[in-house]
């Protein structure tokens, strides 16, 4: 018998072409607490319902962060505007910071519950993990948004497409 999650599919490599055609927003999805502090760039990330207001997270299951996202239970989604492309670099690991590093580059501020906002974000959903499961390789996560933040900046979002970095009006 074939293990599902760990056999290559043979439509996976035409399956992450395709997406790499889906122009997706760059966020910074950070948590701290018990279990540690901790940040990764993400584009799985996508509302479910406003009532109450949901968000979905699609992690891999090979994720660093997902041991210590399970313990804190909670977290903030940071939206990235397209000047703040560095962050998104260095929570993605494609700078020499180690994951502590990488909060010392930048201003964080606090939310409600704890959680840490990048300044000049357009916008900061703070939330809790309300219910996860896994499919395939990766974790999905349904987090409940208990505060939001929203700036008032004209500054284009930062997407990822084609697997570049770009900017959206």
């Amino acid at each position: 018998m074939t293990d599902t999650h760990t056999a290559t599919h043979p439509l996976q490599q035409p399956f992450r072409d395709a997406m790499a055609s889906f122009a997706a927003g760059v966020h910074v999805i950070t948590t701290d607490g018990n279990a540690g502090r901790y940040g990764i760039t993400m584009t799985a990330v996508a509302p479910i319902t406003d009532q109450p207001p949901t968000m979905l997270l699609c992690i891999n299951r090979q994720s660093a962060i997902i041991p210590i996202l399970s313990a804190n239970n909670h977290l903030c989604i940071n939206v990235l505007s397209a000047g703040q492309q560095d962050i998104a670099e260095h929570f993605a690991g494609l700078t020499p910071l180690s994951p502590e590093e990488r909060f010392k580059y930048h201003i964080w501020h606090r939310g409600q519950t704890g959680q840490l906002q990048v300044e000049g974000a357009p916008a900061h959903l703070h939330g809790k993990i309300t219910a996860r499961h896994e499919i395939g390789t990766h974790h999905v996560f349904y987090v409940e948004i208990n505060e939001i933040k929203i700036s008032n900046t004209t500054e284009p979002v930062l997407v990822y497409l084609r697997r570049n970095f770009n900017s959206l009006k």
